[in-house]
């Protein structure tokens, strides 16, 4: 009997490893949970602040709820959004920057926004806050170079 039992038992658990993966389902929640990269990149119009969000497994996502970014300067001077965005905001990112192709989220910064035009190569201090409708905020802060 346990001659014949025990190899019946490893069969059958090996037949149960093969076929649980099978049948394993996974459900691919695409909820953003982080910020994967906020670049500054020049653009005829001013400034363009790029940013890439990122579900649990590090996959580029979108989301729908609020944003706010701010951008200081060295000498204390800021710019402040806050918006409104959905899942169609987010479109593949323009050539000529560090994120082109990457599907993210844009806005740009009129050089009719600032007071003095920001020093090219300057430092500039870039605070993200993002509130999904269904999730848990989060936010990131990067230290950029003005391009």
């Amino acid at each position: 009997m346990v001659i014949i039992g025990v190899p019946v038992l490893l069969g059958l658990v090996f037949v149960w490893q093969l076929a649980s993966n099978l049948l394993h389902t996974e459900i691919a929640v695409r909820s953003a949970v982080a910020i994967s990269r906020v670049s500054l990149e020049s653009d005829p119009l001013g400034t363009r602040v790029d940013l890439v969000l990122v579900d649990r497994v590090g996959q580029e996502t979108t989301f729908d709820g609020g944003m706010t970014i701010k951008l200081r300067e060295p000498d204390g001077t800021v710019w402040q959004t806050t918006r409104s965005v959905t899942a169609t905001d987010f479109v593949p990112l323009p050539s000529g920057g560090l994120l082109a192709g990457r599907a993210g989220y844009s806005v740009i910064i009129p050089t009719t926004d600032w007071m003095r035009a920001p020093r090219r190569g300057g430092a500039a201090t870039i605070s993200v806050d993002v509130m999904p409708t269904d999730g848990t905020a989060f936010s990131t802060v990067a230290e950029e170079r003005f391009p």
